[in-house]
């Protein structure tokens, strides 16, 4: 009995080691940051993939400023010059604009981004909209259409105010959308920026990105990372946006792109360069531990449903774009399932791109991905007449009216015979009692 006991313990110590072995394996422990705010997402899909307190209200000093540029590339020509005709003044970053000066719009969202410069934004937010306070109101409207729910902005740049808020998460949803501009994408991978002497200021302005992850190399720009000092500059970070003020502490809007995978990490309230250190936790988690693949193929491409009323008699249907999909990297592909949806009914006339269906990709009984299927080319639809005179439908009617001209006929039969037959009965007993009274 001993022995056995013996053996289920040596069976069980094992059991124990290869699940923890397992476990170190394929588990993708979630990093560990200083700041109390952050979040990281997949650029393509918007899936998050940290999250601590993502959806919890903060300052976000001028990470504002990417919600302002993206207002600015959607309503302002970038060629139109912008004159400084009034006194300018904005506390903090400024470009120290002066009355007479004038800039294009492009010019200006340099220095916003890169400088971070207090006086553009507001210079900018006048020319888009009339007033800085229009152009807020167009901030709100537009973030709330971004996805970014739980943000009130009160000014252009960030600077203090107790009802200026948002969180990381919808920080991010902007800069996703921001990061869709080649401009802005060019202008926050910029390490520096120059600007010529002007009338009204005569030295060269020179301004250097804000963001060291772009530069930061050599002493005082090193940072603890994975228990060692390392340079903050990180090559596969391509921008976005800093932001600081006493009561909004370091925040950092970050994009890192390896092997043609990008993610943004968004850190909110973090001290010192920890903003650097837990925004580099967050690229190099989202990198190490998740891959993007794409769920579509090509045997979509070959389905056809058929269609009533038509002149032709099926429709061809393809995926309206590639769909991907951002999972763990240890995932096994063939766990994907794929169902599909088809429209109940499909009726011409038929325009080439309608929705007809929809494919879905499953992982362990959770939709991973969805995508519309659509018409690829247009069906007409076809006269009545045309329709009626179909063969399928043409024997169907005609035999239909044969059946029931047939079984109208043999009604006016019955009904003529049944009518003889009570005429002749009718007769029958009169001539009979006349017969008898001649006998």
């Amino acid at each position: 009995m001993k022995y056995k006991w013996r053996y289920l313990l040596i069976f069980t110590l094992v059991a124990f080691i290869v699940t923890s072995i397992s476990n170190i394996t394929f588990a993708q422990e979630a990093p560990a940051i200083t700041a109390p705010n952050g979040v990281l997402i997949d650029y393509e899909t918007g899936k998050i993939l940290f999250d601590k307190n993502a959806h919890q209200q903060a300052y976000p000093a001028s990470t504002t400023k990417v919600m302002t540029a993206v207002l600015v590339l959607e309503n302002a020509n970038l060629d139109d010059r912008v004159t400084i005709d009034y006194d300018l003044y904005v506390d903090g970053s400024s470009m120290y604009l002066l009355r007479g000066e004038s800039f294009t719009v492009k010019e200006l969202l340099h220095a916003l981004l890169i400088r971070s410069a207090n006086d553009t934004a507001e210079a900018l937010a006048i020319h888009v909209a009339g007033s800085v306070e229009k152009f807020v109101e167009m901030m709100n409207q537009r973030a709330k259409e971004l996805g970014a729910l739980n943000t009130n902005f009160s000014n252009p740049h960030g600077l203090p105010d107790t009802s200026h808020v948002t969180t990381a998460y919808d920080l991010a949803m902007i800069a996703k959308h921001a990061m869709s501009f080649d401009l802005f994408r060019e202008i926050v991978n910029t390490p520096m920026l120059t600007f010529e002497p002007t009338e009204q200021t005569p030295e060269t302005r020179y301004y250097r990105n804000t963001n060291k992850f772009l530069w930061g190399t050599g002493a005082g720009n090193q940072m603890l990372y994975n228990g060692k000092y390392i340079n903050i500059k990180y090559d596969i970070i391509d921008g976005i946006k800093t932001g600081y003020t006493g009561a909004a502490k370091q925040c950092l809007i970050s994009s890192g792109v390896k092997e043609d995978h990008r993610v943004i990490s968004v850190i909110l309230g973090a001290e010192g360069v920890d903003v650097y250190s837990d925004s580099r936790t967050l690229i190099d988690y989202g990198h190490t531990n998740f891959k993007l693949v794409s769920l579509t193929g090509n045997n979509s491409d070959q389905l056809k449903v058929p269609v009533k009323n038509g002149k032709d008699n099926y429709v061809n249907i393809a995926i309206a774009n590639d769909k991907l999909s951002i999972i763990p990297n240890n995932t096994n592909l063939s766990n994907i399932t794929e169902s599909i949806s088809i429209n109940e009914d499909i009726k011409a006339p038929i325009t080439q791109g309608k929705v007809l269906g929809k494919l879905s990709y499953s992982l362990d009984n959770e939709v991973i991905g969805e995508i519309d299927l659509i018409a690829k080319e247009s069906i007409e639809e076809q006269p009545i007449l045309l329709r009626l005179l179909k063969p399928s439908k043409f024997f169907v009617i005609f035999i239909s009216a044969f059946v029931l001209w047939q079984i109208f006929i043999a009604y006016l039969r019955i009904k003529k015979r049944n009518r003889k037959r009570f005429s002749y009965k009718k007769r029958s007993p009169i001539y009979s009692f006349n017969k008898n009274i001649f006998k």
